[in-house]
């Protein structure tokens, strides 16, 4: 099957460079603009043909159905065609007008973070996918070919899935670029704090996948130790943001994690309007 990608961004460069490695007919990579790729067939989208069997569309949600539109106005009919977009929090519904045009419609979301447009192997990436019957096995092949392994979700379940997605990446490097935050208040160097922050994450996120969440956790909430949490809140209350997230983040350890003297550290840890409903600080 030959594939036409629309879109170049972080995500459209990586699905680009894959599929050269791995030997799939890259028939055009279409894009608003005309950029130079050596090794890219790169069309503007005016000029662009949409021939391809797949039409993969690597733009942002917000796009996606004008695109599509797009490709079935200009077509008339997609004959077979198969049309898939990326968004891991949008269903495949966001292709109806392609299916109106014939096309058979599938999502098709890379479990991975691509955070410039340097590409990123796909290698062992898993892809979340949606797909109608007709077409699931030969798109399982293509994810396979590309290095990857596909896994179903059900369209109901993407958002949630995508939130998801979002607190283990994107929301992660936000966690911990507020850890790194809190080291700099205390006086560590960027320098410091950067090699501080990767020795004690990096041997807590291998504890979590080798142990479970249950079996990793230490420190003061696991003993129950509200004095030590009490002298923490008090030394981020002059950094509202940063004892923001740490209140939230404790709230959820409280709730799902084994800590001790759950009561104590729950009645610590009370919102700040449940502390002061009027919002006036003391």
């Amino acid at each position: 099957m030959d594939v036409t990608i629309v879109g170049l961004g972080n995500w459209g460069s990586s699905l680009a460079h894959a599929c050269r490695a791995a030997d799939i007919p890259l028939n055009e990579v279409i894009v608003r603009s005309r950029r130079k790729s050596p090794s890219l067939p790169i069309v503007e989208f005016e000029q662009a043909r949409f021939d391809a069997q797949i039409l993969w569309l690597c733009v942002r949600d917000g796009e996606i159905a004008t695109v599509a539109q797009h490709i079935a106005a200009q077509k008339g009919r997609l004959n077979g065609q198969i049309v898939i977009h990326s968004s891991g929090a949008l269903n495949v519904a966001a292709l109806d007008v392609a299916k109106r045009a014939g096309a058979h419609v599938a999502s098709i979301a890379p479990v991975m973070t691509f955070p410039t447009r340097i590409p990123v192997p796909l290698e062992g990436v898993l892809f979340a996918m949606e797909a109608e019957v007709g077409v699931k096995k030969r798109l399982n092949a293509l994810v396979h070919t590309l290095g990857g392994r596909a896994f179903p979700i059900e369209p109901q379940n993407k958002v949630l899935y995508h939130a998801a997605a979002t607190l283990a990446s994107p929301l992660l490097v936000s966690e911990l670029s507020a850890a790194m935050a809190a080291a700099r208040l205390a006086g560590l160097s960027a320098v410091q704090a950067r090699e501080w922050l990767g020795a004690l994450a990096q041997a807590t996120f291998q504890n979590v996948l080798a142990h479970g969440p249950e079996n990793s956790f230490s420190g003061p909430f696991a003993r129950g130790d509200a004095a030590t949490i009490r002298l923490h809140l008090q030394a981020l209350a002059k950094h509202p943001i940063l004892a923001e997230v740490y209140r939230s983040l404790a709230r959820y350890a409280v709730e799902a994690l084994p800590v001790e003297c759950k009561k104590d550290l729950e009645a610590l840890l009370k919102p700040l309007q449940e502390e002061n409903p009027s919002g006036v600080r003391h």
